[in-house]
């Protein structure tokens, strides 16, 4: 039977036989050398422990009773330098006692008299089988572990990955979540204000609508005459003093609608001073205002302006502009498809009055002269 005790590559199996008879040692060394292990043996304890502290030894058969003191002073030694080394004992008289005791040192093996070699042989295999029993389960150990360890990486990797795709999931959601909100809003605002065919019903309407999106807030619309002077076409007003409404809806009419009308952006302020300065008029209608304007195009026609504003104590959402901007072209589309039909119903007269001199006789009405008898 062959011991290399090993894994291709790696060196044999080391045993250590230490005591006994010489002639025996020397027998058991033969007969092991057979099987690819390489012993060592020696007579003394100090000789086995200065073995011991150069070399690693896989397995070391040590007598109980040596010249120069007790082998079982041998294993504690083997324990502490070689942890995974294996011991056996031979003791010729071995009590019930010190069987126990050696087992309490680590070894796995009393071998007691009479000392025949075949037993003695075979109970070294057996040992070194164990060694080789225990050194495969221990590579097997150490394999797991790194599996346990690489696949515990590439789970914390997975993990991350479905944690940043859960979230690029979830946000990709919301977002789906937002626009289909839009799209919704949008639905029911034109089916809203597609039923208005009066410019009057069509603000009024469009002016409820908008305010259940924003709030309550101080707001009004403008709309541009044929000369592009814009005027009042309705308000709603929140917390502005009645004493000085009119004054601001002018202010507002004169001053921001001209520059709006060719602003294709919404326009937010939160500073009155920064406002005033935008358009031009005191700073003190609107201290203490957050002001947000926007026109309201169809096919580079501003058909009206919008203008909110109320105090920065309950400021609109950077959220509302969104809003604004899907309410604000489905509004001036309804505006333009209002002009056009009002201008179909237009009475439409000749460019120029029939004239008496065109018409040479009675021939040109169809009559033949005469009267019917």
């Amino acid at each position: 039977m062959l011991f290399t005790g090993t894994e291709e590559g790696e060196d044999p199996r080391r045993v250590l036989l230490v005591g006994g008879d010489p002639e025996q040692r020397t027998e058991v060394v033969r007969r092991l050398h057979r099987g690819t292990c390489r012993c060592t043996h020696v007579a003394r304890l100090d000789d086995a422990q200065t073995a011991v502290a150069r070399r690693r030894y896989d397995l070391v058969a040590v007598h109980r009773e040596l010249p120069d003191g007790s082998g079982l002073d041998l294993l504690e030694l083997v324990a502490e330098l070689t942890p995974t080394a294996r011991t056996i004992v031979c003791d010729a008289g071995a009590s019930v006692e010190a069987t126990v005791d050696a087992v309490r040192r680590g070894a796995i093996d009393v071998i007691t008299r009479p000392w025949d070699l075949d037993e003695m042989v075979a109970r070294i295999e057996t040992a070194l089988e164990r060694i080789d029993a225990d050194a495969g389960r221990d590579r097997k150990v150490r394999r797991l572990q790194k599996l346990c360890i690489e696949l515990d990486a590439a789970r914390r990797e997975i993990s991350r990955k479905v944690e940043v795709l859960c979230r690029e999931m979830n946000e990709a959601y919301e977002g789906m979540s937002e626009r289909l909100d839009d799209v919704a809003m949008a639905s029911e605002f034109r089916t809203l204000i597609r039923q208005e065919l009066d410019v009057e019903e069509l603000l009024r309407t469009a002016l409820e609508y908008l305010l259940t999106r924003t709030g309550p807030t101080n707001a009004a619309v403008f709309l541009p005459d044929a000369d592009r002077h814009y005027s009042l076409g309705a308000y709603v007003n929140y917390d502005c003093p009645r004493a000085t409404i009119d004054t601001v809806l002018e202010h507002l009419a004169r001053s921001i609608c001209p520059q709006m009308e060719h602003e294709d952006d919404l326009v937010a302020f939160t500073d009155a001073a920064e406002f005033a300065e935008f358009v031009g008029i005191e700073d003190g209608i609107f201290a203490g205002s957050e002001v947000v304007a926007f026109s309201c195009r169809h096919e580079d026609d501003c058909l009206a302006v919008v203008i909110l504003f109320r105090s920065k104590e309950d400021p609109f959402t950077e959220a509302l502009a969104a809003t604004l901007d899907t309410l604000r072209r489905i509004f001036a589309e309804q505006l333009s498809r209002l002009v056009h039909v009002h201008h179909r119903a237009r009475p439409q007269w000749p460019d120029e009055a029939w004239r008496e001199e065109e018409f040479e006789d009675d021939d040109d009405f169809g009559w033949t002269g005469g009267m019917a008898a």
